[in-house]
């Protein structure tokens, strides 16, 4: 029977270390995650791994060779509990499966605010003040009523910019 098996890889080598996990011809997966990120002013969307070095291995305990694993470029080590490889069950990489298509979405293609959800904008020339979702206007910005000068001002600002209110 197979088991899902956690590798870590070295610093920022996930892809080098799943690249040759594959090549040698075991089943690998390294799940990830779309952010946003600002680069020389700009928002860009950067795909990143959502467990940074950190990897999955299907392999048959009994049957599959676990030693080139370590060997493998990129690859740190397998993690273990004592003299035990650690497993994770098929429901939970289906789950994060399930997640990782939510989490490569276009970031800003759908807020994650209703009208009505309360926000603080952390950025810009608003950041600091609380306000009320409006509406999306596109996909980089959203409209927001601020409570500026004792009444709410509708003011449109940059997605990434408003943070929800908890």
């Amino acid at each position: 029977m197979h088991h899902w098996y956690v590798v870590q890889t070295k610093p920022k080598k996930e892809n080098q270390a799943i690249e040759n996990l594959l090549r040698q011809g075991y089943t690998a997966y390294c799940p990830k995650m779309a952010q946003a990120k600002r680069r020389r002013q700009r928002w860009q969307k950067i795909i990143e791994p959502l467990f940074p070095r950190y990897l999955f291995v299907q392999l048959a305990m009994g049957i599959d060779d676990f030693g080139p694993i370590r060997s493998t470029l990129g690859v740190l080590n397998m993690v273990r509990f004592g003299n035990q490889p650690a497993t994770i069950p098929q429901q939970a990489i289906d789950t994060i499966h399930r997640q990782e298509q939510v989490l490569l979405g276009e970031p800003g293609d759908q807020p994650v605010w209703q009208p009505g959800d309360k926000v603080q904008v952390v950025e810009g020339a608003f950041a600091g003040l609380n306000g009320i979702f409006e509406k999306a206007c596109g996909t980089e910005r959203v409209i927001v009523l601020l409570d500026m000068l004792g009444r709410q001002n509708r003011v449109t600002v940059e997605t990434h910019d408003v943070v929800p209110v908890i």
